[in-house]
Parts: structure tokens; C-alpha cells; sequence
């Protein structure tokens, strides 16, 4: 029997709530935390910096989100500090667990804030 993911929205989330999760090692929590702070949060900047910071987690899917997020905030903001954001992506193509989610998200950054096209 497999089981099958829905989606959900997380709700708004605090950089308090967020960092508290991380301090504790509450993977779901944190995890629905970033995505709560990357689709409602205002403060992007804040955001990526936090993101960037969970790039290399020991954790896949804390790896896995903080990308992905890096993608939203591109999409919600239509900004992001490129010369910091790009480069740490690229830097984690070759991650055997999240390569492919980061690829997406260099590609939706490049999309939404009409970026050139990478070559991996």
C-alpha cells in the first residue's frame, strides 16, 4: 500500500517559531515553518539568509525545503541576493538526496526574476 502526499499550505510562521523548531531538532515543524515564513513572511531577506544557513543541514528534507524556499521567495518577492543565492545552490547540484530540488529552484529563480539560464 503506498502512501500518497497531499498538499497543504503551512500557515504563517515566526522567525521565533522557526528558529526554535531548528534549535530543538523538530524537522516537521521546522520544515513547515519555512514554508510558512517563505509564502507570507515580508522580511525575504531574513528568509534567505535562514535558508542559506539550512543548505547543508544533516537532514534531506531540511536541505530539500530550504531550497525549494529560495524558489518561493523568488516567486512572491521577485527578489533575492543572486550573488549569494545562485552560487550556494550550484554549490549543492551534486547532493545525491536534493540535486534535482535544486536544480528546480535555480530554475524557478531564474524564471522569476529573469535570470539567464545556468549550464550545471
Amino acid at each position: 500500500m503506498s502512501t500518497q502526499r497531499s498538499y497543504y499550505e503551512p500557515a504563517p510562521a515566526t522567525h521565533d517559531t522557526a528558529t526554535a523548531a531548528l534549535a530543538a531538532g523538530d524537522i516537521d515543524t521546522l520544515t513547515d515553518s519555512m514554508v510558512g515564513l517563505a509564502l507570507h513572511d515580508a522580511d525575504w531577506r531574513w528568509c534567505q539568509d535562514f535558508y542559506l544557513s539550512l543548505l547543508d543541514h544533516p537532514e534531506e528534507d531540511v536541505r530539500a525545503t530550504a531550497a525549494i524556499c529560495l524558489g518561493h521567495l523568488a516567486r512572491i518577492h521577485h527578489r533575492l541576493d543572486t550573488d549569494r543565492v545562485i552560487p550556494a545552490l550550484r554549490a549543492r547540484l551534486h547532493d545525491p538526496a536534493t540535486g534535482g530540488t535544486v536544480e528546480d529552484a535555480i530554475a524557478d529563480i531564474e524564471q522569476f526574476l529573469d535570470l539567464p539560464p545556468h549550464t550545471a
